[in-house]
């Protein structure tokens, strides 16, 4: 049995090594990532059985991504093996201060792009108590879109919990078809993460606050997250009560991931006690996974309540 199930792709992560650029680098460090996998890892890591469907090619490619998903306790028994198509593949090339990081996708025509309603397990989402996708699914492909708008709506129809993390992304769709999209989506949401600048893009300027509570009534949502950065994270709920984060600034190694171990920390807040544990859990897992290298923030309970009681320290000794 699981507890949260997400929908979405993993991919091939390509990195030059020692801060290199693409176009002259030697090696390549080969890790794996997609946000629902991501977030599946991270929440399972903090105790959570947590249950992830995609679709990939029934090649030593596809194997590896799905080897190293199941590596770290997350169910994959629901990936969809394809004889055809291929997998995902992205370059990552790290910046540092003032050269930004750079992110080049090679994912047209992966496997996932064509995955069908008819090849999902209904009756598995049912064991859950809560579904999670992303933006980044809407954005790959109709395909993709409308499979995640089934699973939301058929979870929610039957008032299972559901969230969604808005996750734009610019390289892989226009706004105005990401707008659509995330629309149309929203009246089967139950917890909306959003970045302050994604909420902007979709929704247009206005009062933080404002903005939210037009959104929370106009799609009956239960509770938005608008993470802003090294600031204090805000929560608003349907009651108009806003909640408020610490705020972390934190030494990048990796920013990758870091909004995906937000989301699955505060999930684990969120279902153990509150909205406010939530953001505990989520400012917590998120400050901690830019430390790590690659897209998964490997943490423990133990290691992420420490921090939250008392701070990181040089050594643990």
């Amino acid at each position: 049995m699981v507890k949260v199930i997400a929908l979405g792709e993993a991919m091939l992560r390509l990195t030059p090594k020692n801060y290199d650029r693409i176009e002259f680098c030697n090696e390549f460090e080969l890790k794996i990532g997609g946000t629902e996998a991501n977030f599946c890892i991270a929440l399972k890591r903090l105790g959570i059985d947590t249950g992830w469907i995609s679709k990939l090619p029934a090649t030593p490619l596809g194997r590896r991504i799905e080897n190293e998903i199941r590596r770290w306790g997350v169910d994959t028994s629901q990936v969809i093996w394809s004889s055809n198509y291929r997998v995902g593949i992205y370059y990552f090339e790290r910046g540092s201060y003032p050269r930004p990081g750079n992110v080049i996708y090679d994912r047209k025509n992966s496997a996932f792009c064509f995955i069908e309603k008819n090849e999902v397990d209904w009756d598995y989402l049912t064991q859950a108590d809560l579904f999670h996708t992303t933006g980044i699914t809407l954005a790959l492909s109709d395909k993709t879109r409308d499979v995640a708008y089934e699973c939301l709506k058929f979870m929610n129809e039957r008032e299972k919990l559901t969230s969604f993390d808005i996750n734009y992304r610019s390289k892989l769709w226009h706004i105005s078809k990401a707008r659509n999209a995330i629309l149309k989506v929203l009246k089967y949401v139950d917890i909306l993460f959003t970045s302050e600048d994604d909420l902007l893009f979709i929704f247009g300027k206005d009062d933080l606050k404002s903005k939210c509570i037009d959104i929370l009534n106009k799609y009956n949502l239960k509770l938005i997250i608008v993470t802003r950065g090294a600031e204090a994270p805000i929560a608003i709920d349907n009651n108009n009560n806003e909640y408020l984060g610490i705020g972390y600034r934190s030494t990048i190694i990796d920013r990758i991931g870091a909004g995906d171990a937000f989301d699955a920390g505060f999930i684990f807040g969120y279902l153990e006690k509150d909205i406010q544990n939530g953001l505990k859990y989520g400012e917590a897992m998120s400050a901690l996974k830019f430390s790590i290298p690659g897209d998964f923030a490997i943490l423990n309970k133990e290691e992420i309540d420490n921090f939250i009681k008392k701070g990181s320290s040089i050594i643990n000794r």
